[in-house]
């Protein structure tokens, strides 16, 4: 019976890169937007790389066999965590082996080792069963993302994190932020009203304050060429912090006025824009020709991650449509302070939810989402009435 099996947990070695590769293959087929689930050297990488990634497999010693895997990558320099890539096999579900996997490296990398201040994971809502593991298992929602990832078909993703104990408490608040962001925190407060969260700061309207609409972006996707031209340039782009993502695109203003760095995802069509050669302030809402040449290549949906503290920058972002999607306390630490940031993002589909699963802490950001995405597109809407016949 599969329940008398036995499972060991222990970090993956180079000669399971075959079968972890088969075991992505099995559950996701060809559609898994990850290297670690579809590119052998990839994922061998990540198992000699200890220093920046955890990749642990679950044995079943009876059969010889992996019953499931999970991969953490980590920014040590930062102290966060990312969780990835949690699989099982469709033979050993009732060993609730995804529940073992996040129990331990959590409780390692979160108490027992130094390393981290957090570890997040996004989960898809095909199903809640990954909610579930990861709830169970302490992590605390932070947001959700519409329209994030396409795979067979265009699915949103949550956001979860759990955090190092006291890590929280050390927050610097001082600093108020847009009303936009405080609404996050509104809903993160449903979840645990614990938290103490900073004031709002209310302006009259967003900034967009150029002519930058006639603007005509040029593309270059050559990841070697991009990741030179970042590093001259990633002084000035202090505005971004996204983390376990290397620049493999960019988007240049014909004139040279501006450089957008992204990582994007080609088979899924998620684009991360990383770094800018001009700060975020300095973007008006009326980049439609960068948007438009995004929606050609097929990117269907961007992402920002921004400091709270930054509200001029969220507010251009807005302008832009960018809609806050998941807040992020702690995610950062600056000076021995971890500092709290928002997740702007802006989708190219059609908002549609439909089919959706997710635990009710998801449902206070479904709903200011779907508030912010309302005041964006319709509250500006015009009715002209004809005359009467």
């Amino acid at each position: 019976m599969e329940n008398n099996l036995s499972v060991v947990l222990e970090e993956a070695r180079q000669d399971d890169v075959r079968e972890l590769i088969s075991l992505y293959s099995i559950i996701y087929g060809r559609n898994y937007p990850l290297a670690y689930g579809n590119d052998p050297d990839v994922l061998l990488s990540a198992i000699n790389d200890k220093k920046s990634h955890l990749v642990l497999v679950a044995r079943i010693p009876e059969n010889d066999a992996i019953g499931g895997a999970v991969i953490v990558e980590k920014e040590v320099h930062h102290k966060i965590g990312k969780v990835v890539g949690l699989v099982v096999h469709p033979d050993f579900q009732r060993l609730k082996i995804a529940h073992q996997l996040v129990s331990y490296l959590s409780h390692r990398l979160l108490e027992d080792e130094n390393e981290l201040n957090s570890l997040y994971a996004t989960t898809r809502t095909v199903t809640v069963g990954p909610q579930m593991v990861f709830l169970k298992n302490g992590y605390l929602p932070l947001g959700v993302f519409p329209n994030a990832h396409r795979l067979k078909r265009f699915e949103s993703v949550t956001l979860m994190t759990r955090f190092r104990k006291g890590l929280l408490e050390r927050r610097d608040l001082t600093v108020p932020v847009s009303m936009s962001t405080y609404k996050l925190y509104s809903a993160l407060s449903d979840q645990l009203p614990s938290l103490a969260i900073p004031s709002y700061f209310t302006r009259e309207k967003p900034l967009a304050n150029s002519d930058n609409h006639d603007w005509e972006f040029e593309i270059i996707q050559a990841p070697e060429y991009v990741m030179r031209r970042f590093k001259v340039h990633l002084e000035s782009g202090v505005d971004f912090y996204f983390p376990f993502h290397k620049p493999n695109i960019l988007f240049s203003e014909k004139n040279g006025k501006l450089d957008i760095f992204g990582y994007f995802s080609q088979p899924d069509g998620y684009c991360v824009l990383l770094s800018a050669t001009k700060p975020t302030v300095e973007f008006t809402g009326e980049l439609l020709s960068f948007f438009a040449m995004a929606d050609s290549i097929g990117i269907s949906y961007l992402e920002v991650v921004m400091n709270t503290n930054n509200i001029l920058a969220i507010e251009n972002l807005l302008a832009c449509q960018f809609l806050p999607s998941a807040i992020y306390p702690g995610y950062r630490e600056v000076n021995g302070k971890p500092v709290d940031y928002v997740f702007m993002s802006r989708t190219m589909e059609p908002l549609n939810f439909r089919g959706m699963s997710v635990l009710a802490p998801f449902k206070p950001y479904i709903d200011q989402y779907v508030d912010a995405w309302k005041k964006q597109n319709l509250d500006g809407l015009e009715v002209i009435h004809g005359p009467k016949s």
